[in-house]
């Protein structure tokens, strides 16, 4: 993102900038009203409300942010609109794994963009000194209270959003028995997805807390544990998450180390294939502007965008691209988990190598590769 170079139309109107925002898909196709938008990038420290002034041509609108007026992709602009957006939940039980013992204490956090919007605290304390050592003691079962199990259903009901807990197969195995969720709820496990990013001892909460030098101590109130986790997450950032007992998510050997790994299978039907390569076709007749000077990009691993998307914006801004690594390539760009056979040929060979997050900010700064 950069000041605006090149000549640029200011929205005349109201509807002319609601028919030009529906055509940048910024907004819906049947949408009468302009909700906030919000720059998240390279060039502000945290998130800012910005609006769209107006537009170069179909590839570059204009921003104005905080009184100063910046250029951008419409398609980088849109993907800045996604809001990450969970609920974090913790549950602690009488010291026990069956879930037909019950449940002492409930808490859940909403959170936007890793900030606390509202929360939810469950419990009926009985012995505040027992409660404060934490692991449910002090409290009175309340996994059968009606109200408490609708302020619950309230609270997720209102948000509308992935569930994730530490160890959700626990916290979810104690929810769906005593019905506090149904069985379509999605659940996400911090613990399996910082597994598959972080190779390390311990995946506990408290390991991981002192591995990232977080804090040394966990109290196991469901609270604080959500907090806590909360700010892990800050830290660990999972760019993809696995979905518990997601169906699409398999199993399959990795030629490098014949070790078993996670994996997602997705096979292009032929018609796909051939629209991917009448896209890539037409990026080379759409050049916003020539950065990576004919340089040949290779993308490996799971990206926020699909692989044909990334391969596509690269040659808008000048490169070419391939999908294996040779002498003749330029740079390589590797996303979550990528294919050990082209980091290595990359090393061998002497190629640079960047991460997604670099990449986008090569092309927002406009920067000459």
């Amino acid at each position: 993102m950069i000041s605006p170079k090149r000549a640029w139309k200011e929205f005349d109107s109201f509807e002319e900038k609601l028919e030009k925002l529906r055509e940048f898909e910024i907004i819906s196709p049947k949408a009468k009203e302009i909700k906030n938008l919000y720059y998240k990038g390279a060039y502000t420290a945290d998130i800012v409300e910005c609006d769209v002034v107006g537009y170069v041509d179909k590839f570059e609108i204009i921003l104005n942010i905080n009184g100063e007026l910046h250029s951008i992709m419409p398609e980088c602009f849109v993907e800045m609109q996604k809001r990450e957006r969970f609920i974090i939940v913790d549950i602690e039980t009488p010291k026990s794994f069956k879930p037909k013992d019950g449940i002492r204490e409930v808490a859940a956090v909403f959170v936007e963009d890793y900030r606390v919007v509202d929360s939810i605290h469950i419990a009926k304390i009985t012995d505040e000194d027992l409660y404060k050592k934490g692991y449910g003691q002090g409290l009175e079962g309340i996994e059968e209270d009606k109200k408490s199990i609708e302020r619950f259903k309230a609270f997720i009901s209102k948000y509308k959003c992935p569930i994730i807990a530490h160890n959700a197969q626990f916290e979810r195995s104690f929810l769906r028995y005593w019905k506090w969720v149904d069985e379509k709820q999605k659940f996400y496990c911090s613990m399996h997805n910082i597994k598959l990013k972080e190779d390390l001892e311990s995946y506990k909460l408290i390991s991981l807390l002192k591995h990232f030098r977080i804090k040394s101590e966990q109290t196991h109130t469901a609270m604080q544990d959500v907090l806590d986790l909360l700010k892990l997450l800050k830290v660990v950032k999972i760019e993809k998450w696995v979905e518990l007992g997601a169906s699409s998510i398999k199993e399959a050997p990795d030629k490098d180390t014949d070790k078993k790994v996670n994996t997602k299978i997705k096979y292009l039907s032929k018609e796909e294939k051939e629209k991917n390569k009448r896209r890539l076709e037409e990026a080379k007749n759409n050049i916003i502007k020539d950065i990576f000077n004919g340089k040949k990009l290779v993308f490996t691993g799971d990206m926020t965008k699909e692989r044909n998307e990334m391969m596509e914006l690269a040659i808008k801004y000048g490169a070419t691209t391939a999908t294996s690594v040779s002498g003749k390539t330029g740079l390589v760009v590797l996303g979550e988990a990528p294919g050990k056979s082209k980091v290595s040929k990359a090393e061998q060979l002497g190629i640079k190598m960047i991460s997604e997050k670099e990449f986008f900010e090569i092309i927002e700064r406009e920067e000459i590769v």
